[in-house]
């Protein structure tokens, strides 16, 4: 790229001499990539825009800000945006705001009518960052307040930073090298939020200034638990090896370095900018988002943004600002029914979506995997409807996880599906002996479907993942974490339309979730374990007879006691986090005195496994004859026939002497 134009709060700090070309997508090093964990936080849903509030140049001049004296309309523009997408997190740079404590109040400025277009439920934090001259007065009769940065948050903002970011002084207001001027990281802490959404807006006057900026920046938002950082980077060079805002990529995933659905851009414009001296409009990608657990989709909306050539001869520009806002979605749940009530005739969503679920007659609760639901073929479960772009839409990336049990006598009933007019965009089902992943492949009645299938066991608790890649045009489905098979799927059809769940199923349902991309192997693997129920691990191992000690019969640590017999039985009491689920012991024992002696029994061995018990007892096993005089250690595991526990401690004890 040959030059590179940096708005500073509406000042042009370079020379634009070119248009760049959109650069390719960052590669990023596996240390970079998405945590795995995304899955169990909360989305955030997100706004961050440049409204130049502060800029105050007349038409053609590099300064210039459109509309910057009609902050009404910016906020009735905020407020669309936030509607439509949903959104939670609004984050503002060069924005003039009420400082009372700088004898700046009232309401000719950027944030009171954006609040008041909000409404109730939305709090905020600001941080003043100072223009090149070292002001921070909004300029000009138009608008009074602190010029800076805001964060938004629908939700209650319980405390805040702001942490400067020293660059140099600018030599034309500061003579005194030593001086220094700041940008600020505002970074703000939500009630019951895991991510922690922080906003910047990066001033520099040269390279190695910028360097040093960006440098605190990662240092400061290294610290920071779960960061959502957004902002004005002011620098178009992210793709380069050696640019300044390079470390940034390497530490965190960038929200538009990758295409959402067939046919998204990449690393899309932010930026427009032309003067009567250069009025070919030059586009830069200067604001970016970059987040710990990477994204669902981002989107860069250039209808806000004034792309129009400024010149002092043109009519008043199309556009709120010489920047768009970039729109980015977290990875997050779309619903999560845990089905934990023990009554009434609703669930609740995990989700921060609120798509509460109402079952209907036919549907009972249940106590199988600690709580679950069971549906006698009639019932449903269905959930309403928000509404928005962020409602699961099965034209994007999408992930259906849950958990089956269907009757053995169970006829073909659906687990999940979303129907409409003509037919189910999606619907995940229990058919005929087997698990069945479909989508629709039109909008029209009798629409043929792409599917996958894989044969189902009734009587068993089974978790299906059903998950689809609309870039890669792949259907997937895993039973019980293992891919079973995949389909091609390029026909996407909408969806927009509650959620069911059991419609015509037999069986038990559990941990019903959605998500909004397609999970990964890791988060596959981490959100299947995280549900499993499982065995825990024994307590109350003796031997039977008990030692001759007068102790329980387990000798863990000094010493070994005796057991007065050759051929004893060893015990435990196990328990299964599932009150319903058989349980059952196994065990190993092993010749301390002569390792060389072959082991009585072994774990998984003939002889190891105790007989089952429902949800928690007392088991055991016969060992076969020991010799005397010789010391013995053993432990014992709990299982399900699937899973098994960690193993109890080892205990110790002498065979009887002949």
């Amino acid at each position: 790229m040959v030059g590179v134009t940096a708005a500073v709060l509406g000042t042009v700090v370079a020379v634009r001499v070119a248009v760049p070309q959109q650069p390719p997508p960052i590669v990023r090093t596996a240390a970079a990539e998405p945590d795995g964990l995304g899955y169990q936080r909360e989305s955030i849903r997100m706004l961050t825009w440049n409204i130049c509030g502060e800029a105050g140049g007349s038409r053609g001049s590099s300064s210039y800000c459109p509309w910057r004296s009609r902050p009404q309309a910016k906020a009735a523009a905020i407020e669309t945006i936030v509607r439509e997408r949903d959104l939670n997190v609004i984050m503002l740079e060069e924005v003039c705001y009420p400082d009372d404590a700088a004898g700046r109040g009232g309401d000719r400025n950027d944030l009171a009518p954006l609040m008041a277009a909000l409404g109730s439920g939305w709090t905020y934090r600001t941080a003043v960052v100072a223009r090149p001259d070292g002001r921070s007065d909004c300029r000009g009769g138009d608008l009074v307040g602190t010029v800076g940065e805001v964060i938004a948050v629908r939700g209650a903002i319980t405390s805040s930073t702001v942490t400067p970011l020293l660059v140099a002084g600018d030599p034309k207001y500061y003579p005194d090298a030593d001086t220094k001027r700041t940008s600020n990281l505002l970074c703000v802490r939500v009630d019951g939020w895991q991510n922690t959404p922080c906003v910047t807006h990066l001033l520099h006057n040269n390279d190695t200034e910028y360097a040093r900026e960006t440098a605190s920046l990662k240092q400061k938002i290294g610290a920071v638990s779960l960061p959502v950082l957004g902002g004005d980077f002011n620098t178009m060079q992210g793709s380069a090896a050696t640019s300044p805002i390079r470390p940034l990529f390497d530490a965190y995933p960038e929200c538009d370095q990758q295409a959402y659905t067939p046919g998204d851009a990449v690393n899309e414009m932010t930026h427009f900018n032309s003067t009567d001296t250069a009025p070919a409009v030059a586009q830069q990608k200067l604001d970016y988002v970059f987040a710990t657990s990477g994204f669902t989709y981002c989107d860069s909306l250039t209808e806000f943004a004034d792309s129009n050539a400024n010149t002092a001869a043109a009519d008043d520009p199309p556009g709120l600002s010489d920047h768009a806002p970039v729109v980015a979605f977290t990875r997050g749940q779309s619903l999560t029914w845990k089905f934990d009530e023990t009554g009434g005739n609703s669930t609740a969503d995990s989700s921060d979506n609120d798509l509460t679920g109402t079952l209907s007659t036919g549907v009972t609760r249940s106590t199988e995997r600690a709580h679950s639901l069971r549906f006698n073929g009639s019932g449903r479960v269905t959930s309403g409807v928000d509404g928005t772009v962020n409602q699961f839409d099965t034209r994007r990336g999408l992930t259906v996880s849950l958990w089956a049990k269907p009757d053995a006598a169970a006829p073909t009933g659906s687990l999940i599906n979303q129907p409409d007019n003509n037919g189910s965009p999606l619907d995940v089902s229990y058919t005929g002996g087997k698990w069945r992943f479909a989508m629709v492949t039109a909008d029209a009645a009798g629409a043929a479907s792409d599917q996958v299938t894989a044969t189902a066991q009734t009587g068993v608790w089974t978790h299906l993942l059903a998950t689809y890649d609309p870039v890669a045009g792949k259907m997937s489905l895993f039973v019980d974490g293992a891919l079973a098979g995949t389909a091609a799927h390029t026909k996407r059809v909408s969806s927009g339309t509650p959620v069911i769940a059991g419609d015509g199923y037999q069986g038990g349902l559990d941990d019903v979730q959605l998500f909004p991309y397609a999970l990964t192997s890791t988060e596959i693997t981490k959100l299947r374990a995280g549900q499993s129920m499982l065995p825990a691990v024994p307590t109350g191992t003796v031997t039977i007879p008990a030692t001759s000690t007068g102790d329980p019969g387990c000798h863990q640590n000094g010493g070994y006691g005796k057991v007065a017999s050759l051929t004893p039985r060893l015990s435990a009491v196990v328990r299964h986090d599932d009150p319903t689920v058989p349980v059952r012991g196994e065990f190993s024992i092993w010749d301390n005195t002569d390792p060389d002696q072959p082991q009585p029994i072994r774990l998984g061995g003939p002889g190891s496994a105790s007989g089952y018990v429902t949800g928690s007892g007392t088991v055991s096993v016969q060992l076969p004859a020991l010799i005397a005089g010789h010391a013995y250690g053993w432990y014992v595991r709990a299982s399900d026939g699937t899973n098994v526990s960690t193993t109890a401690p080892v205990c110790h004890f002498v065979a009887a002497a002949s």
